[in-house]
């Protein structure tokens, strides 16, 4: 499969009608040009530097059940978007005319010059009155929080969408938080110190919890200056948990931009539930399962 946090979000903006461009670096050979035929394939138009040097990043996936857990083994050096750098666009010129502008921890992990990268596509695209999303998605695998959280929190200063977990908000505020995690500190308490701390104008949380064997409940919630709304409880069999988070984004993204707020975010709850039961990272919901979904989807395609 071909996958990736930002692609992914792209993809599911795309199915829900909006026009989706990625902005990448690949490397010039023939899975980079895979996944470029990918995104393409899936109604996502993609601005690519390539790279006759640089090798294609991929990650090794071993899915587990109870009692052993799932394990990732990324293998990324020397990658194309490891030598993103902010001179590698022209900024200005890509958000012109955007409504969103959309990135994730993920590639701020990278390395420094791609983290400065991130901070000049968001701070360029804020002044240019672009709506920034941003998703900790913060992964063990690549980096501490000892090494994320200051590159983070500069960040963070660019964006007015946060979407973040419970452990990323605790992580972003350091040392004394994430003892917070045990000591009945609230969803709401940590989104609030977020904005407080970041100047964000909504921080979404999503909320994945295992049921049973092989199932999973999720929630979102949404966290501005005036309000918190929260979505219904949506059950899923688990098939392949991959790219939920990214359907969830995507879910909300629409909604949000289309304002509906309240639609936003329960539709991302039931995005990021149906996407379990979906192989692979891509967003794969078909019409038939939106018109299942009911009123708060026609509310967002409308």
């Amino acid at each position: 499969h071909v996958g990736g946090a930002e692609l992914n979000s792209l993809i599911g903006l795309a199915s829900l009608g909006l026009d989706a461009v990625w902005l990448t670096r690949l490397a010039d050979n023939p899975i980079g040009r895979r996944i470029a035929a990918h995104a393409v394939s899936r109604g996502v138009g993609t601005v690519a530097g390539w790279d006759p040097d640089a090798r294609a990043p991929v990650y090794f996936v071993e899915h587990g059940a109870r009692p052993r857990p799932s394990e990732v083994l990324y293998d990324r050096s020397h990658s194309a978007m490891a030598a993103l750098t902010p001179e590698s666009f022209a900024w200005d010129a890509q958000v012109r005319g955007a409504r969103a502008a959309v990135t994730t921890g993920i590639t701020s992990a990278l390395g420094p010059r791609t983290a400065d990268a991130v901070d000049a596509f968001l701070s360029t695209a804020r002044a240019a009155g672009v709506l920034t999303v941003f998703d900790v998605n913060h992964r063990g695998r690549l980096w501490s929080w000892d090494q994320a959280a200051p590159v983070l929190r500069r960040t963070l200063r660019h964006v007015d969408v946060l979407f973040a977990s419970r452990g990323d908000l605790a992580g972003l505020a350091g040392p004394p938080e994430l003892a917070s995690l045990s000591a009945g500190v609230s969803d709401e308490e940590l989104a609030r110190d977020a904005m407080k701390r970041f100047g964000s104008a909504v921080v979404v949380l999503r909320e994945s919890a295992h049921s049973a064997a092989r199932q999973v409940n999720v929630r979102v919630m949404a966290v501005t200056a005036g309000s918190v709304i929260s979505s219904e409880s949506y059950q899923a069999d688990v098939l392949d948990p991959f790219g939920t988070g990214d359907a969830a984004l995507a879910a909300f993204l629409a909604g949000y931009l289309n304002d509906d707020m309240a639609g936003a975010v329960d539709t991302a709850a039931w995005a990021c539930a149906f996407q379990h039961t979906i192989p692979g990272d891509a967003w794969s919901i078909r019409a038939s399962d939106l018109r299942q979904r009911g009123a708060a989807m026609r509310r967002i395609l409308r």
